[in-house]
């Protein structure tokens, strides 16, 4: 891989800022193969309208081919829909995001090849959780059309990710779920003040740091994309092994709950990376899709049985 160029840094140009803006607004990116990538500036773009507004509209169906199939190499083996016999594929690569204001179309697909061009040379990071990682393997999917000896590549610590060499471009995700740093802390005799009946041990969240997973690698990426969201609730943290919140190596007093440890942790991972992240890379955050899985969550029997995307009046309902 060629050494990073400091004087090809990006800018965060209203094109390239659209680009990454709504890839990360698409939550139907998990199930779908629907990017997108602004048409050439020879094609007026009803992007660049006034009344545009990319984060407001509706999912409609607009059937178009699938970017990629279950061959891909960085597919999951779990979540390789097609591979799986996943039902009603064809419905669900139908789903397209129609933007309020944007001319009455679907936002255009994206084109790997001249997505990867205007990337070359450069490295495109996601942290956090899971919605992370799924969007970047449906990504490196559509990205691998473009270029079939892509590679995986799971360098600098990365959870997984992918290497594009025609276009030397790295696009790689890091695990951590909270952001913030946090590790199990079992009960001993010192732990006195966390004793409640049925406490098995507690999760230890440094509020003031940020996960080892993503904290020595800001320097490498020109991009870098941060969600968090789906772990923090009583599923996965139960009152037998909650999240206890630190700062400055103590114990918050009185001790928070989930929503505002959430709270206290964003603020702080904000601050973070406003002071020791590199100005010319572009960061973005990426907000949470809705649960959608009918008869239970995703390990308790739950499943996906939607053909077709929800309406307005659904959405209430299905995410209650």
């Amino acid at each position: 891989m060629k050494p990073r160029d400091p004087s090809r840094s990006l800018k965060p140009s209203l094109c390239f800022s659209a680009i990454i803006a709504i890839l990360l607004s698409s939550f139907a990116l998990l199930y779908s193969t629907t990017l997108l990538l602004p048409p050439s500036p020879s094609t007026p773009s009803p992007l660049s309208n006034a009344a545009c507004d990319l984060f407001s509209g509706q999912w409609i169906t607009f059937p178009r081919p699938a970017l990629y199939d279950a061959t891909c190499p960085f597919h999951r083996n779990a979540w390789n829909c097609y591979r799986n016999g996943r039902d009603g594929m064809a419905s669900i690569n139908a789903f397209s995001w129609l933007p309020n204001g944007c001319g009455g179309s679907p936002l255009p697909r994206i084109d790997p090849a001249a997505f990867l061009s205007s990337m070359r040379g450069r490295r495109i990071g996601f942290v956090g959780d899971s919605l992370n990682e799924n969007f970047l393997v449906a990504f490196l999917c559509a990205l691998h059309s473009a270029d079939p000896g892509a590679r995986k590549w799971k360098k600098k610590g990365a959870w997984r990710g992918g290497y594009f060499p025609r276009f030397d471009v790295t696009v790689a995700y890091h695990r951590a779920v909270l952001l913030a740093r946090y590790r199990w802390q079992p009960l001993d005799n010192s732990s006195a003040s966390f004793r409640v009946d049925g406490l098995k041990g507690i999760y230890r969240v440094d509020v003031d740091v940020p996960a080892d997973d993503w904290v020595n690698v800001t320097n490498f990426y020109d991009v870098l994309v941060f969600n968090t969201g789906h772990w923090w609730g009583s599923d996965k943290f139960p009152k037998e092994t909650p999240l206890v919140f630190f700062k400055d190596g103590k114990p918050i007093v009185p001790a928070l709950g989930m929503v505002d440890g959430l709270e206290v942790v964003l603020k702080s991972m904000i601050s973070y990376i406003k002071k020791e992240v590199p100005k010319r890379t572009l960061k973005y955050w990426r907000s949470q899709s809705p649960r959608h899985f009918h008869g239970g969550e995703w390990d308790h029997n739950g499943s996906c049985l939607f053909t077709k995307p929800l309406s307005a009046g659904e959405i209430d309902v299905w995410t209650a």
